[in-house]
């Protein structure tokens, strides 16, 4: 049932990108505003629904998880306009897996001895590769050096947005997930708010958003329960597998790649999975 619980958020956490390029459309801004939109009105019913209790302690960081996510994904949608679906999931998956699992293997402690380490490590360099492998970065364009740098930069948010919530007391994820959606919101207006100096009033884009935001939303509170039934590293590394559906389904439907660069990308994505499951086995 762990694992299962751990796989839902790859499925919809892969449709989530090319939903938003195929689908709703609108600017980088507008998309994360919709999105947080979305996410908030998914948590208020689900939080009428349940009543689920929750401290002060642990609502504040759920809070704080949701707010600097907003970070990542700013830095993620403006990538997707640059360079695409299928060359940003890949490149974006290296580096929340190895951030992630670095702060959830040495910070808190998941990974035990020198052989959790090796293992670890190993599995590592095996998703470096196929990120390699999948977008062929030896030949990296020059003029896209900087979008790389952003997603770099901008990974820390994705790094809070799974590091914050191993700090509360309940045992319950899914009480958190009202105040990861308000922060999400809060920081999506503020980041609209910055970028446009107007209020998002009568936006098609952004309303359309949130159909985007709701797909996301499954993803999210599921993630969640995935994190207190699985731990860290292994929650997070499970919902990676969205790199499969999201590279190869934008490829398609996107006409982001050639039959021979398809083919090139998959190959990738096999190495990239292979460094998934090392770590995982953990």
């Amino acid at each position: 049932m762990a694992l299962l619980i751990g796989l839902i958020p790859a499925l919809f956490w892969g449709i989530y990108p090319v939903w938003l390029k195929r689908l709703t459309g609108g600017n980088f801004l507008e998309q994360v505003l919709g999105t947080g939109t979305g996410i908030f009105l998914s948590a208020v019913v689900i939080e009428v629904v349940f009543r689920l209790p929750i401290s002060p302690h642990d609502f504040l960081l759920y809070f704080l998880s949701g707010f600097l996510w907003n970070i990542g994904q700013v830095g993620q949608c403006w990538s997707f306009m640059r360079l695409g679906v299928s060359a940003v999931m890949p490149v974006t998956t290296a580096l929340q897996v190895i951030g992630n699992s670095l702060i959830g293997a040495w910070l808190f402690g998941e990974w035990h001895g020198w052989a959790d380490n090796l293992i670890g490590l190993g599995g590592l360099l095996v998703v470096i590769a196929g990120v390699f492998v999948s977008n062929g970065l030896v030949q990296m364009k020059k003029s896209d050096l900087s979008v790389y740098v952003v997603l770099l930069l901008t990974s820390v948010g994705y790094w809070s947005y799974s590091g914050f919530p191993h700090f509360v007391h309940s045992t319950n994820g899914l009480a958190g997930f009202f105040p990861q959606a308000l922060g999400m919101f809060c920081g999506g207006l503020l980041a609209y708010l910055v970028g446009h100096k107007r209020l998002p009033v009568s936006d098609r884009w952004g309303l359309r958003n949130i159909t985007a935001g709701i797909v996301f939303a499954v993803a999210s509170s599921t993630y969640l329960i995935s994190l207190r039934m699985n731990g860290l590293v292994s929650a997070f590394v499970l919902t990676q597998l969205n790199v499969v559906i999201a590279t190869i389904v934008g490829a398609i439907v996107l006409h982001e790649k050639t039959g021979r660069q398809l083919i090139i990308t998959s190959i990738g994505l096999v190495v990239l999975i292979a460094g998934v499951f090392i770590m995982v086995s953990v």
